[in-house]
C-alpha cells in the first residue's frame, strides 16, 4: 500500500511540474482534479484521500520552493500557480548533449505510466539535487 501512495505522490509531482511548464511564466489557476482526476466527495462533502494527497503534493512543491501560488480555494484549486526558476531550470536540464531535457523524459514516463522511471527522474533531479 505504501508503494502505491509513493508512486501516486511522484506522479502528482510530475504532472504538477509539467502542467506548470505548459504556460510558464504566466500564473494560472491549477485545479487539483487536473492532477489526479475527478474527485469522489463523500456524503458530507469531504474530498477523497486521493484528492487530498494530490493537494498535499502541490503544497509540498511550494514548501520545497519549486512552485509558487496564492490561496488554496476550498481544497479544489490554487490561484496564481507558477513554477519557480529552480523548477524551471531543472526541467530544462539535459545530462549531456545527446539526452532530451528532463521535461520530455518526464512527460514520456507519465504518458507510459512508468512509475519506476518517474520516481527515478524526480529523485535524481528534485530530491537529490
Amino acid at each position: 500500500m505504501l508503494d502505491v501512495h509513493i508512486d501516486d505522490f511522484f506522479r502528482d509531482v510530475a504532472v504538477t511540474l509539467l502542467t506548470g511548464l505548459q504556460q510558464f511564466p504566466a500564473p494560472r489557476t491549477l485545479f487539483v482534479e487536473d492532477i489526479c482526476g475527478p474527485d469522489d466527495m463523500d456524503e458530507f462533502g469531504l474530498h477523497s484521500p486521493r484528492h487530498l494527497a494530490a493537494l498535499g503534493a502541490i503544497q509540498w512543491l511550494r514548501d520545497e520552493e519549486y512552485v509558487r501560488f496564492g490561496i488554496v480555494d476550498r481544497q479544489e484549486s490554487v490561484d496564481d500557480f507558477v513554477l519557480s526558476s529552480k523548477a524551471f531550470t531543472r526541467l530544462l536540464r539535459q545530462p549531456d548533449e545527446s539526452d532530451e531535457p528532463l521535461f520530455r523524459r518526464l512527460h514520456g514516463a507519465v504518458q507510459e505510466s512508468d512509475s519506476e522511471l518517474i520516481r527515478r527522474l524526480l529523485r535524481e533531479e528534485f530530491l537529490e539535487a
